[in-house]
């Protein structure tokens, strides 16, 4: 892959956002368990060969989602904030790269929800008139850190 100005300052999420994945992926996937799980108990007409393999496959999926996918995801996440444009690298079996250039940015949105505020994590989504990109799982002055620079570096006005 061709090198990109911002090649050589790429900056990684704080660590601390791997144990706020996990803790989201729990909550999105403990569910699904749940409900596979009574499923497969009240199901009686089912062998009981398919219905332990349907709650093991969920159990793994779970287990998978919170041990192994969070990890994954923050060591192949990194991004670049240069004068001119944001690049982000992101994805485990097909790995992503966005550049953003500065004069494409309209808005920016900083989110951060009551698990987030627990880990004091917020979510960046920078705007532009084809779409938004996110930088997830970002410390929260960093987050606000970096929207200060991305707006003055994206000429945006702050009316409030």
């Amino acid at each position: 892959m061709p090198s990109l100005p911002g090649d050589s300052r790429r900056h990684r999420l704080p660590a601390r956002t791997v144990r706020y994945w996990q803790v989201i992926n729990g909550l999105l996937f403990l569910p699904l368990l749940v409900v596979v799980a009574v499923v497969a108990h009240f199901w009686t007409g089912l062998p009981d060969w398919l219905r332990i393999g349907a709650v093991a496959a969920a159990a793994v999926t779970v287990l998978a989602s919170i041990l192994i996918d969070a990890p994954l995801r923050y060591r192949r996440f990194s991004y670049a904030i240069g004068e001119t444009e944001i690049d982000i690298e992101e994805g485990l079996l097909v790995v992503t790269r966005t550049v953003v250039p500065m004069s494409r940015v309209q808005h920016l949105r900083m989110a951060h929800g009551v698990i987030a505020d627990r880990f004091r994590l917020a979510d960046l989504h920078i705007h532009t008139g084809a779409g938004a990109v996110t930088l997830p799982g970002l410390g929260r002055d960093e987050a606000e850190a970096i929207r200060v620079r991305v707006s003055e570096l994206a000429h945006l006005s702050d009316d409030l």
